[in-house]
């Protein structure tokens, strides 16, 4: 798209990472089939990036008779997302038209092809990449100790007892340390109520798994966003339809289209109450994979129920994110949506949720007015963006190593801001205000019920947390 700002930041890391460190090397050339396909790639690749510059209005970038280097070139692909992110310069003026621009999200698409076409095939390359890869899906077995906890594959779908899904963004190998030590540095003890964590409220992780290309998962979260109302991809259905058809449904059998071709729908009441059982927490860009999760559940629901019943239904399941926007207006599920930004954010915003929905987060973001947070009603007055002031630095003491300082918390993304105390923090209202969320929401509370303070044992909290609400606005106010 002409005059996308994204671009200027894309080239100029392009140019000094990739042009000029490459030796320059006329006429030469490598004929045999190895030979043939790094020429292949890579002409696609920078074809690609090129293509990209000249519709955002830049000049392409020469690279005719250079060597480039396809380790450094690897990186550069994986890393589209981490330039945009430190593009404070170009991120400030950033528009949705431009965010979200179809051209951008090719880029991303052919990264992702790139990075899958040097899998195994260059030198010093240690990433091995597929395209289209199903979700990895656990079962917590003790979520009071998540990083020791034992995770048990999930074959036949969650049981109809409420559920707590964890969607995370992270790309990992499915053995017992990475699933424990990435859900323990993103959760910590979010979940030790052993009263409702694992006893009454079954808890579950959602992941990709290590092989999927990261320009794959963010040409998908920006597909999301362009087209919220109706996009999913085929992972997602298969994801859905393994793991969601017991609360769609009764003996649920499809055919290639996912049409239903067998089983028995239960009856509105038992659908709504099914669904009512759900509880999704997404970070970043797993709020874009619940999100398309319920486009999904949407499409099979409706070959079973009315369009009334499955809105009423849908409604009642919960989505608490972090790092992520709401994707509409008016969405199908309900949700409490938590964000963090400096007071004073001019060139340090939140990156993903800037380089995401930019003008929603101008709108909603945390200016200082409001003590301890602002917390915004969107048009559905189901779903609510809590936006908290950050602390300037993110330290917690950590079940191993004592006291630690997060070394990049990326101006208020990393989710540790809310699911363990600072001790950074004056009074870790984000850390409770999340806590009362998370665990009201998974016992089957919904709208503002879901703020409801249980422990009033901090005084102070409570008086801070009915002040956040009273003061609340509607979008746009």
């Amino acid at each position: 798209m002409n005059k996308n700002p994204l671009a200027k930041a894309i080239r100029r890391v392009f140019e000094k990472n990739i042009v000029n460190t490459a030796y320059y090397f006329p006429g030469s050339s490598d004929n045999s089939p190895e030979g043939r396909q790094k020429k292949q790639r890579i002409d696609n690749f920078i074809k690609a990036i090129n293509g990209f510059l000249q519709k955002s209005g830049l000049a392409p970038c020469n690279t005719t008779d250079l060597q480039l280097d396809e380790r450094k070139l690897i990186h550069f692909a994986l890393q589209l997302s981490g330039y945009i992110r430190d593009a404070q310069k170009e991120l400030h003026d950033l528009q949705d038209k431009y965010a979200c621009d179809p051209d951008l999200i090719e880029l991303y698409q052919a990264s992702a092809h790139y990075t899958v076409a040097c899998s195994g095939k260059v030198p010093g390359n240690k990433y091995v990449f597929e395209e289209n890869k199903d979700y990895c899906f656990w079962k917590v077995e003790d979520p009071q100790h998540l990083d020791s906890s034992a995770y048990t594959p999930v074959e036949n779908g969650v049981s109809l007892k409420p559920c707590l899904i964890m969607a995370m963004p992270f790309h990992i190998k499915p053995t017992p340390e990475e699933l424990q030590k990435w859900s323990y540095l993103y959760m910590h003890d979010s979940f030790e109520n052993r009263r409702i964590f694992g006893s009454e409220v079954n808890v579950y992780l959602a992941h990709f798994p290590i092989e999927q290309p990261r320009g794959e998962k963010f040409s998908l979260a920006l597909r999301t966003i362009r087209d919220p109302q109706n996009f999913y991809a085929d992972t997602d259905m298969r994801f859905v339809v393994r793991h969601f058809s017991p609360l769609i449904g009764k003996d649920l059998q499809f055919d290639r289209n996912y049409r239903i071709v067998d089983g028995q729908p239960y009856s509105p009441e038992t659908f709504k109450q099914n669904m009512a059982r759900v509880t999704i927490l997404g970070y970043c860009a797993g709020t874009h994979h619940a999100h398309r999760w319920i486009n999904a559940v949407e499409r099979l629901a409706g070959q079973l129920y009315s369009e009334k019943d499955v809105k009423q239904a849908l409604s009642n399941v919960f989505v608490i994110t972090y790092a992520a926007l709401p994707m509409l207006k008016e969405n199908k599920y309900s949700g409490a949506h938590f964000m963090s930004n400096f007071e004073n954010d001019q060139m340090r915003k939140e990156p993903f949720i800037k380089m995401f929905r930019p003008q929603m987060y101008e709108q909603v973001k945390y200016t200082g007015k409001q003590a301890p947070a602002r917390i915004t009603a969107m048009p559905d007055h189901r779903n609510f963006i809590i936006a908290h002031k950050l602390a300037p630095q993110l330290d917690i003491i950590d079940r191993k190593s004592g006291i630690i300082t997060i070394p990049n918390p990326e101006n208020g993304h990393h989710i540790g801001f809310i699911t363990t105390p600072n001790l950074s923090a004056e009074d870790n209202f984000p850390y409770y205000q999340f806590r009362t969320v998370l665990e009201n929401a998974a016992l089957g509370k919904r709208g503002l019920k879901v703020f409801e303070v249980c422990n009033f044992d901090n005084a102070d909290y409570v008086l801070k947390s009915y002040a956040a609400l009273a003061a609340r606005k509607d979008l746009g106010h």
